[in-house]
């Protein structure tokens, strides 16, 4: 590290990077912007200066080969994370990676592998879990305060039909996203689903697309079952312009439901009694992350989520579409 800060590469220059990924590294005060790494230096050339990075770079070999490089954040289409992140692990670089981890698990999978071979510390950007009304949530299960939990919904409904040409369309090629609604805003509701429960036993999905003229789908409903037996039902959507994105959670003692999901209000209800608490969500959502993982490094210890907590999503993912494609319930986690 130079000057006792962690020098990172952010490769990929996009909204994620410009709006949340830059800002957090620019504010953790451990950190220093080092390096963008873009082959669309010229056409992002405003937003290369207002990031100010010491060094540009149009090649990732040549940045992975910069030894002052001590972290990447890897921000590209999905289908980049897998061979971007193996790279820069083997170079001894730390990485942090965008959501969803891999185009399948067995990549994902080869990701944490080459983590573990290389002594490096790997995490993927599931943001939410260090946001505190997640943890509260994830506080009131590990103490039982629900009782016996029998309910999970996670409802996402928006409308996403972006110009095939529009920064971002690459989300319309499930050979470069790995998948469309599922893949990509319901890979973050599968992860605080894995985080709070852990792998649901079993699945059955229907995944398809109702409404828009893309390949990838833009409806997906999933049943669930739980380790324990609870139910858990799954309703993401590209296709209603009727907004609404819901986490509910229902105990044989207590609910608790978070709508919308990153609002500032956690509605807990006991019997007939309901409780409404204020819980804002962080200015930049990325910070605690960027934080987290800064602080890993300078403290050498391993960030609070690895690779193999990112992994979980993406093995519900694969389950989800296997499932719809052979219609049929699967096992997600096996039974020991």
């Amino acid at each position: 590290m130079g000057d006792g800060k962690v020098r990172w590469a952010v490769v990929g220059v996009g909204d994620i990077v410009r709006k949340r990924v830059a800002p957090a590294i620019l504010r953790q005060p451990d950190s220093t912007l080092y390096a963008c790494v873009t082959h669309h230096a010229e056409e992002k050339r405003a937003e290369i200066t207002a990031l100010a990075p010491r060094k540009v770079y149009s090649d990732l070999d040549a940045t992975l080969d910069d030894p002052h490089v001590d972290a990447v954040y890897v921000a590209t289409p999905v289908f980049l994370h897998a061979p971007q992140t193996i790279a820069a692990l083997r170079a001894g670089k730390d990485v942090v990676v965008e959501k969803p981890m891999a185009l399948d698990a067995a990549e994902a999978a080869e990701m944490c592998r080459a983590a573990e071979q290389t002594g490096r510390r790997l995490a993927v950007a599931y943001y939410r879990r260090f946001w505190s009304r997640f943890r509260w949530v994830k506080q009131m299960l590990d103490r039982g305060d629900l009782g016996q939990v029998v309910l999970v919904r996670l409802v996402l409904h928006s409308w996403y039909c972006p110009d095939p040409d529009a920064p971002g369309a690459w989300r319309l090629r499930a050979e470069l996203s790995g998948g469309g609604v599922v893949s990509d805003v319901g890979s973050h509701r599968l992860d605080l689903l894995a985080w709070w429960f852990g792998l649901p036993r079993e699945l059955t999905a229907h995944v398809v697309t109702l409404t828009h003229s893309y390949p990838v789908e833009d409806s997906a409903t999933v049943l669930m079952a739980l380790t324990h037996g609870a139910q858990v039902t799954g309703s993401f959507h590209w296709n209603s312009k009727t907004w609404t994105d819901e986490i509910h959670i229902a105990g044989t003692e207590a609910k608790v439901t978070l709508h919308p999901c990153d609002g500032e209000d956690v509605v807990v209800t006991v019997g007939r009694k309901t409780e409404r608490r204020k819980m804002p969500k962080p200015e930049n959502g990325h910070f605690p992350l960027i934080d987290d993982f800064a602080r890993a490094i300078v403290e050498d210890r391993s960030p609070q989520f690895t690779g193999p907590d990112g992994l979980k999503a993406t093995r519900i993912i694969d389950a989800i579409y296997q499932s719809s494609r052979q219609r049929c319930w699967l096992p997600v986690c096996p039974a020991k």
